[in-house]
């Protein structure tokens, strides 16, 4: 029920951009077949608040009408994702102009700390600046924070202003931190005890995050531009959104993985029962470590897509690609339908063993490639003896 007005909100965004002579009518029935978004799958998805629709509005404010007259002398041979990227492109610019304004740079260090306090709830947000969550031994909250604020006179004053615009918030079970001012860069470590978290929001316009050695029951992050890591961490639920960079979720477990970026690649790597993972320009990797990984989505449109599943787990599917090629593993494998027509090539296949344990894949791209390979992963192996994939550092 609820996915057929939000369709229709979709369209109804995309038809604004043709008015206002941003893409053409041509680019907007090609922009909606490449992002469309399958209707009502969890609840999780529908209470995303459009995120790069955010981003894209973004982009036009801050290109200004150069940018409109610009997309009306365009020629049709462009893809509306070159519109899409030139609205990212002019906020990432913006945002890098940021740093080096006119004006004097004060830097300094300032650190809130809070004793005898385990949090339950996180929630940050901050403008500009890289935010880093890290465990350690002591009961209490402690935020470090490297400051370099533009325009103002000296140190004093800075510092006045940061702690006047900052909120460090530790109440019950609940921290809250974020820095108002825009023209302040503020990179900040949080540590935070060792025990588990139930909850952890981190929300970034211009900047990375990071993480590793945590236990979390859901960890949200969305970042304008920035990349986004999550290393050797147990994170029951992740949703990770980014506008420009990469999105790593390594060495980690978790039941539920959804990861989207819009200009880089996104990297899944561990031990994941469900995985949804899409890039608009970058490579997409989906490696699983162990026998509760049951669904994983897939999801580019100019890059490929590589997927590494235990040999000992059955597996079906189906894999689409308008212009690439699609792999499955030498032996093990029947194809049950193949269709290579001039606009799509589509497999669907299934394992011809049986086997308790069994993965569905579903895994989609416009330009790249998708393919599917078997590790020779058993229970309570290390990864030392895993071959790495071959785009595991690539874009």
């Amino acid at each position: 029920m609820n996915g057929v007005p939000r369709m229709n909100e979709e369209k109804k965004r995309i038809l604004e951009m043709v008015e206002a002579g941003l893409i053409t009518a041509s680019e907007a029935l090609t922009l909606l077949e490449a992002l469309e978004k399958e209707p009502g799958q969890n609840v999780r998805k529908e209470r995303r608040d459009n995120f790069f629709d955010e981003l894209v509005n973004l982009g036009q404010k801050l290109s200004g009408s150069g940018q409109k007259q610009s997309g009306e002398s365009s020629g049709s041979a462009h893809q509306p994702k070159d519109k899409l990227f030139q609205f990212v492109q002019s906020t990432v610019q913006k945002l890098k102009d940021f740093d080096f304004p006119l004006g004097k740079t004060v830097e300094f260090s300032h650190v809130f700390q809070e004793s005898e306090f385990s949090p339950q709830r996180i929630k940050a947000e901050t403008a500009s600046g890289n935010f880093t969550i890290q465990p350690w031994q002591e009961n209490g909250v402690k935020a470090e924070c490297h400051v370099k604020m533009y325009g103002a006179d000296n140190e004093d004053e800075a510092r006045e202003a940061f702690i006047k615009n900052s909120v460090f918030y530790a109440r019950e079970d609940k921290f809250s931190f974020s820095v108002g001012l825009k023209l302040m860069k503020v990179d900040t470590i949080l540590y935070v005890p060792e025990a588990a978290v139930n909850d952890i929001s981190v929300k970034l316009f211009n900047g990375s995050f990071s993480m590793r050695d945590m236990d979390v029951q859901t960890l949200e992050v969305k970042t304008a531009n920035g990349k986004i890591e999550v290393k050797k961490s147990k994170v029951a639920e992740f949703e990770g959104e980014t506008g420009n960079g990469q999105i790593y979720f390594i060495d980690c477990e978790g039941k539920k993985v959804e990861a989207s970026s819009f200009n880089g690649a996104v990297h899944v790597v561990g031990s994941v029962g469900y995985t949804d993972i899409k890039s608009f320009n970058g490579n997409v990797l989906c490696d699983l470590k162990s026998d509760t990984a049951h669904t994983v989505k897939a999801q580019a449109v100019t890059g490929h897509i590589e997927i590494y599943v235990p040999e000992h787990l059955a597996m079906k599917g189906v894999l689409r690609t308008n212009l690439g090629s699609l792999q499955l593993p030498e032996t093990g494998m029947k194809r049950v339908t193949e269709k290579e027509e001039v606009v799509q090539k589509l497999v669907r296949f299934e394992s011809e063993k049986e086997a308790l344990e069994q993965v569905t894949i579903e895994a989609e791209t416009k330009t790249g490639s998708v393919s599917i390979k078997t590790t020779a992963l058993h229970k309570n192996s290390s990864n030392e003896d895993i071959e790495k994939p071959s785009i595991f550092e690539g874009e």
